[in-house]
């Protein structure tokens, strides 16, 4: 099914003009591309979130924007999003324009499937990468990449080079950078107990005066 977003051309770029969108519940936002040049647009912020939550970071929108009485459309990628730092609602977004027919790269989440019998014997799992950067075709794009760790135990390690990817998909990172491990549990340190102080002589012949 295809994802569509209409959005609206905007010339304002006040604050009191993106409170007067937000109030309409739309959120500013840029697209951007060898197409369309950058250009500032309002978006429905529910609809985009929506979008997002069904379909990933990564999904392949059909955007249609109304200017002047004329509607264009464009495929675009969500490249960036900005949140209000304090109630994390959505504020901006970032728009890339793509063609079919080119490579485009993308950030693809790491999803970890499986138990580690290292962590069962007493191994700390450490995630290392979330997320990976891959080229690819714009339809091609994966929702995730799944890594089993199911065979991990203490001392494994899963790397870039070991990821299965789906076909036309490749990976622009490092193939020996870590993805996730499984080590060892540092033991606790225990201190010394301080050995007994001995008694010196002048102790002991204090203690006997007192006695006496």
């Amino acid at each position: 099914m295809e994802l569509e977003l209409e959005g609206r051309a905007r010339t304002e770029k006040s604050g009191s003009y993106k409170r007067l969108l937000r109030a309409e519940g739309m959120i500013p936002a840029v697209v951007y591309g060898k197409n369309v040049g950058s250009l500032p647009i309002a978006v429905e912020s529910k609809k985009l979130i929506k979008i997002l939550n069904e379909a990933g970071s990564n999904a392949l929108i059909s955007m249609k924007i109304r200017e002047n009485g004329k509607v264009k459309k464009y495929k675009v990628l969500v490249k960036a999003l900005q949140r209000d730092p304090v109630r994390r609602e959505l504020i901006h977004a970032d728009f890339h324009q793509v063609s079919l027919k080119d490579k485009v790269h993308a950030a693809v989440p790491i999803h970890l499937e499986g138990a580690a019998p290292g962590v069962a014997a007493g191994g700390i799992l450490t995630p290392l990468m979330r997320r990976v950067e891959v080229e690819c075709l714009a339809t091609k794009i994966p929702e995730s990449i799944t890594v089993d760790i199911s065979g991990l135990d203490i001392g494994g390690t899963v790397t870039v080079s070991d990821l299965i990817l789906p076909p036309d998909v490749r990976l622009v990172e490092d193939p020996l950078a870590l993805v996730v491990t499984v080590s060892a549990a540092e033991k606790p340190h225990v201190e010394d107990e301080a050995p007994p102080e001995e008694e010196t002589e002048a102790q002991a012949g204090e203690a006997g005066e007192g006695g006496a």
